[in-house]
Parts: structure tokens; sequence; C-alpha cells
């Protein structure tokens, strides 16, 4: 997938480029046609010190060009390399695809993490959050149950599993998740979750409650 974006990033950027050939395109195309980070920091240079002026719109856009394929190149790198990366880089790069909507692919990542390192709580709930993005609320249930499980205090995982429960309809257990998760809540060093949300989940589980 990573790869058929750059191509149409590339078939657009050529497109693009050929519709008003100058000077101004040249660094662009140097980085297009050999794509190492010296020709990517040459080009974003020149591109920065354009793009402060409102009328130099054409820099702006270049460098979401640069800064989108140099993106994908990486993730391409960070994929071929998975099985030499260190534990802490893998879990990241699982992270950064999330982050990106690639959900499969951090899925993947996941569960390479969940069968190394089963009892490690953070990947489990990542999961579950990626499953629960792809409306997958059956495997993002079991995901973030087995977080639960591996670390009795896991706090944002009782709040992701309650939003859970209640897609499920089963607005009963998706409030006492919520009441049971509240305990641990002084223990949460992440800061993923805001009072604000726990107060509107809360709520919301109120009101379906009282209308069953």
């Amino acid at each position: 997938m990573k790869k058929i974006v750059i191509l149409v990033i590339a078939v657009v950027s050529i497109a693009f480029l050929t519709a008003e050939e100058h000077s101004e395109n040249e660094l662009f195309k140097t980085y297009q046609q050999d794509q190492n980070f010296e020709n990517f920091q040459k080009a974003i240079e020149h591109y920065n010190s354009n793009s402060e002026d409102a009328e130099e719109s054409k820099s702006v856009l270049m460098l979401s060009y640069l800064y989108t394929i140099e993106l994908h190149r990486n993730l391409n790198i960070l994929e071929e390399n998975l099985d030499s990366l260190d534990t802490r880089t893998k879990f990241s790069y699982a992270n950064l695809l999330l982050e990106l909507g690639e959900l499969e692919e951090s899925i993947a990542v996941y569960e390479k993490l969940n069968a190394d390192f089963p009892t490690w709580s953070c990947p489990w709930r990542h999961k579950g959050e990626a499953l629960m993005k792809q409306q997958d609320f059956k495997g993002a249930e079991v995901a973030t149950i087995k977080a639960i499980e591996v670390r009795e205090d896991h706090f944002d995982a009782y709040i992701q599993l309650a939003k859970i429960q209640k897609e499920l309809g089963d607005y009963e257990a998706a409030f006492l998740t919520l009441e049971n998760g509240m305990k641990y809540e002084e223990k949460d060093h992440e800061d993923e979750v805001t009072d604000e949300e726990v107060e509107s989940l809360k709520a919301e589980l109120k009101k379906l409650l009282e209308t069953q």
C-alpha cells in the first residue's frame, strides 16, 4: 500500500511540474530521481526559505509532497527491516502506522509483539484500538480485555473497553468497566484520556441505561 501511495504522489508530482517547468523545480526533481537524505535536505531548505511568503503557496505544496514522499520512503525501510528492529522501535513503528490509518499493517506488527511479549499490555491495547477503528468491535474487545488481564491498572484500556462495549450494545458491562477503571485513574501516567472524555462517556452510558 505504501509503495502505491508513493507511485501516485510521483505521478501527480511529475504532472504538476511538467505543467510549469522552471528552475524552482530542479531540487524537487533531483530528490525525486535520487531519493536520499542529502537531496531531501537540500530541497527542504530551499522550499522552506520561500514558504513564509503568502504568495509562495507553491513552495508549501512542494514541501507537502517532499515530506509525504520521504515519510513513505522511511516507512518502507522500516517495513523491510522489521525483524531487525529493537522492541521499542517496533512498537513505535506500529503506533505510527496506527496514527497514519495503516490499520492492517499496524495490527500485523502488534500481533508480532503480542506473540513475542504476551505479558506486555500496551501492544494489546493499541491493537484493540486499531481493530476498533476497523469497526471489528468483537476483536477489539478481546485484545483490550487481554491488555487489562496482563496489567490490571491499565487505566486507558478500561476506557477503551467501555467504549467498545458501548458500541456492542452492552451498556451495563460498559458502565461497570468504566467504574472499575476509575479506581486506577491516579495511576495513569500516560495522559491518553482526558477527564472530560471520561465524564462524557459516563454521562452517555447513564443515559443509554435509562432508556433501555
